[in-house]
């Protein structure tokens, strides 16, 4: 009977130890090869990491933002983006401003609106100096989703296309975006600003 005591104490507290310091994200979780063009400027990105927050003013809908980089994740990146945090991938990407080819060629966002069930309804695209939405309607959005499959916690998605923006109302000719992706990553809840 002490055995079986001492036996069940030692299980409790391996398990405690298990669940209390959880499995750490191997900064490898995060390599991709993504490619992305606007018209003829184009680059390819290393690493990338999702996010997911409410979207405010459209209460039961979420933005998944996939941020592409051109540079892997430290370890030290790795802990903030765990916690909801992206600033030092940001600041890394800001670093880059001193060179303009570099700076323009290391960024890109693709960022899904998606409902309570994980639907996605929008789809848009940026890299620095140009955004767009490349899926606004329901055909676009299944045209982009090749592959799609997201829990909540983890995010596949694999799509290539392109699709030429209207850019009528700014007064400059249309532009054509580009897109090849294939990710599958962890997700994680973004933080709130603090205050």
């Amino acid at each position: 009977m002490r055995r079986f005591c001492l036996l069940t104490s030692v299980m409790l507290c391996m398990m405690g130890a298990a669940l209390a310091d959880p499995t750490p994200v191997d900064p490898g979780s995060f390599s991709t090869n993504a490619k992305f063009s606007v018209d003829k400027s184009a680059m390819t990105l290393s690493s990338a990491v999702a996010m997911i927050e409410p979207r405010l003013g459209a209460p039961g809908y979420s933005w998944l933002r996939i941020s592409f980089y051109s540079f892997p994740l430290t370890p030290d990146d790795v802990a903030g983006v765990t916690s909801g945090n992206i600033e030092s991938m940001e600041r890394k990407w800001s670093g880059k401003a001193n060179n303009p080819k570099d700076y323009n060629s290391s960024h890109a966002v693709i960022q899904l609106s998606v409902d309570a069930k994980y639907k996605v309804w929008q789809v848009d695209m940026s890299v620095p100096g140009h955004a767009c939405t490349i899926a606004p309607f329901e055909q676009d959005v299944k045209g982009f989703l090749q592959t799609y499959q997201f829990d909540g916690k983890n995010l596949k998605l694999k799509s290539k296309g392109s699709y030429v923006c209207d850019m009528k109302f700014m007064g400059i000719p249309n532009q054509n975006f580009g897109w090849d992706i294939d990710v599958n990553l962890p997700v994680f809840e973004k933080a709130k600003p603090k205050k």
